[in-house]
């Protein structure tokens, strides 16, 4: 795993913390470089000064809501290490549980926004310069929410749902020009986001098991599959 991580460029959204940043440090880990964007300044900033314990980290705040901070982020991130190697889409949000006919416009917007929309926007941003080199590995994170639906989650499961068939959809098309894409459906992880949704203390697997799957995906490369479930 290390001989094929080293020196490769690793782009993670949404790694100040959870699994973002578990996905951040294992890579480091590894040999890798690391790029990563959220949401918070005074987040990133805590996230890069623990990071830099494993090696150098370029970190700025970005919005994946937005089609501009994407782009400038993606080309900051090329600019510095020359090329993106591998993409991992993980920014996300979850909305308290409740019904849908309850939940207010803007819960809709946030959350296809962030979820869905940033995922593709990132990807969008980063694949002309995978596609010029004939490589890359792009990993999304789906939920199990993207394989079953669950009452008073609509708007969640519609998004993860809509992350899973985009990176199907989009590992079909990328075929033959060097680029894999996987998507990787969690059950509940114990992160902030999380203890949010349920209004108690967080439960499921630790972030870091998440991670270690996510690296070793981007190390192996598996060709038999590419949704992973955990």
């Amino acid at each position: 795993m290390k001989n094929y991580l080293k020196d490769k460029v690793v782009l993670i959204t949404g790694a100040s913390k959870g699994i973002g940043f578990a996905d951040a440090k294992l890579f480091l880990k590894q040999g890798a470089k690391v790029a990563f964007c959220d949401l918070l300044k005074n987040e990133v900033e805590k996230a890069k000064k623990d990071l830099e314990k494993y090696d150098a980290v370029f970190a700025k705040t970005a919005d994946v809501r937005s089609e501009k901070e994407v782009r400038r982020f993606a080309r900051q991130v090329i600019s510095h290490y020359g090329r993106v190697d591998i993409l991992i889409n993980n920014a996300g949000i979850l909305p308290r549980r409740g019904d849908f006919s309850k939940n207010k416009f803007s819960q809709i917007t946030d959350t296809v926004d962030t979820n869905l929309k940033g995922t593709l926007s990132m990807t969008r941003a980063v694949l002309g310069c995978m596609l010029a080199g004939k490589s890359g590995v792009i990993i999304n994170m789906s939920s199990e929410a993207g394989l079953e639906g669950y009452s008073e989650m609509a708007i969640y499961c519609a998004t993860k749902f809509g992350v899973r068939g985009f990176s199907e959809a989009l590992n079909e098309e990328l075929s033959g020009k060097g680029i894999k894409v996987y998507v990787i459906c969690p059950g509940p992880v114990k992160t902030g986001l999380n203890a949010k949704f349920t209004g108690e203390k967080a439960i499921g697997i630790p972030p870091e098991e998440v991670a270690e799957l996510v690296v070793n995906i981007a190390a192996t490369l598996p060709e038999s599959k590419m949704c992973f479930e955990i």
